[in-house]
């Protein structure tokens, strides 16, 4: 028995094969922002976002915008909160780094958030107890550790204010 043809233009069709598989649209997106070329004679690949965040200030405002498309896509795949808290974690990272002028483009070039978040994304699609139980462990582990640091950067800045202020013979309070 034949098969009926399809009656959509090409714009149409691709258009509906967007909505019918989201993690190829995902991960064609992922690879233009992280991975579009390869340097020759390696197996590195650099996309359209380390190139955008040259831009200052506005390039990484586009960078995380871009970014933010990964977890639409997640959000409408109905991804759990774990997963989607560890995608963002990756673009927070990727945004707070990436603006430290000079260091932040070199990182750009190495963290590759939006391919980390695709593969957050078909390990869920594969596995998804799994992938939410690490997601959920490693989320725990970071905000720990940013909670830490957030102490210990607090703490840095009394211990200096307090050297400032007896260097100066003034009361700190």
């Amino acid at each position: 028995m034949e098969e009926p043809r399809s009656t959509l233009i090409p714009a149409e069709r691709q258009a509906t094969a967007v909505v019918a598989d989201p993690l190829r649209s995902a991960r064609q997106f992922a690879r233009l922002l992280d991975d579009l070329v390869r340097v020759p004679g390696t197996k590195i690949g650099v996309g359209l976002d380390p190139l955008i965040n040259l831009i200052p200030i506005a390039g990484d405002a586009v960078g995380t915008a871009m970014s933010a498309y990964l977890l639409v896509t997640a959000v409408r795949m109905g991804v759990p909160k774990r997963v989607i808290a560890r995608m963002l974690l990756n673009i927070t990272i990727d945004a707070l780094v990436g603006a430290i002028p000079i260091i932040g483009q070199a990182f750009d070039f190495v963290w590759k958030a939006n391919s980390l978040n695709m593969t957050l994304l078909e390990r869920y699609a594969t596995m998804p107890t799994k992938t939410v139980q690490t997601s959920g462990v490693m989320v725990a582990i970071v905000l720990a550790l940013f909670v830490l640091i957030v102490a210990l950067v607090l703490w840095l800045a009394y211990m200096m204010l307090s050297f400032l202020a007896s260097l100066l013979h003034l009361p700190l309070w």
